[in-house]
């Protein structure tokens, strides 16, 4: 069973570690003592007071909020593994390799879907890092969901349409429901049957492989019910909102990363 060490127990690396419970042997840190000791016990991990309490392990997790991290970078160095995966967004593997001297670096981008196993991962590699490092990270990576290996180039495009897309996914969502409640369905119910609607456009969409304009013409029937509706989302310029979301997401994880 591989060992490994998850440093930060907020929303992600909680949801990572209720993840990796069942296949790995789990080594939770957080400067809040406390919340490290809660989770460890809700997940029979053990719980370190301090980084140098960590045992060798196969890799550990840099799941700090990325202010943070530079603070505890010569801690981290210290951790007795090769292996170091970081889910901080804006720190990119060349700054993590100068901080961390002698490890091999793996990015992660996931989403907070992970707590479901149900995330969207970006994944890239320092040069350095072998096979079988690249194989473990790929199969931690997806315990909690899905996996793509990108180029690290491409993680603020990622981030546009995953990372930060799932809280544009959420907006949708909801506006979906109100549009129920306004319309008389309570929003409790309403809400179970725009969510189940937007999971069965997505498996239609999967199972054919149709681009989604096609799909959305097909179901357009002729002075029908549905092109009153995409006639309104084209009015409001909802295709147009969103490409910006996606770009001011991405172009902010670019400033970030010190790239603009």
């Amino acid at each position: 069973m591989q060992r490994i060490a998850i440093i930060g127990t907020g929303n992600m690396g909680s949801a990572i570690a209720k993840a990796l419970k069942d296949s790995s042997l789990l080594y939770l840190y957080d400067k809040d003592t406390e919340k490290a000791k809660a989770l460890s016990g809700s997940l029979n991990a053990e719980c370190c007071l301090a980084t140098r309490d960590i045992p060798e392990v196969d890799a550990f997790i840099i799941a700090v909020k990325p202010q943070i991290a530079p603070s505890i970078m010569e801690d981290l160095d210290r951790i007795d593994s090769k292996l170091a995966i970081s889910i901080c967004a804006g720190i990119t593997i060349s700054t993590l390799s100068s901080s961390l001297k002698g490890k091999h670096i793996v990015r992660f981008m996931p989403n907070i879907a992970a707590e479901c196993k149900k995330a969207v991962t970006a994944v890239a590699f320092s040069e350095d890092t072998d096979q079988e490092e690249r194989k473990l990270a790929l199969s931690i990576a997806s315990s909690f969901g899905s996996a793509f290996l990108l180029d690290e180039k491409q993680f603020s495009a990622f981030i546009g349409i995953s990372g930060s897309a799932i809280a544009f996914i959420f907006e949708v969502l909801n506006g979906l429901a109100l549009g129920g409640v306004r319309e008389g369905i309570p929003y409790s119910e309403s809400l179970s049957i725009a969510r189940d609607t937007m999971l069965s456009a997505c498996e239609l969409q999967r199972s054919s492989a149709k681009c989604p304009s096609e799909l959305l013409t097909a179901v357009c029937s002729a002075a029908g019910t549905t092109i009153e509706g995409v006639a309104a989302l084209k009015e409001r310029g909802v295709e147009s909102a969103m490409m910006e979301a996606v770009k001011r997401a991405s172009d902010r994880s670019k400033e970030m990363e010190g790239r603009r």
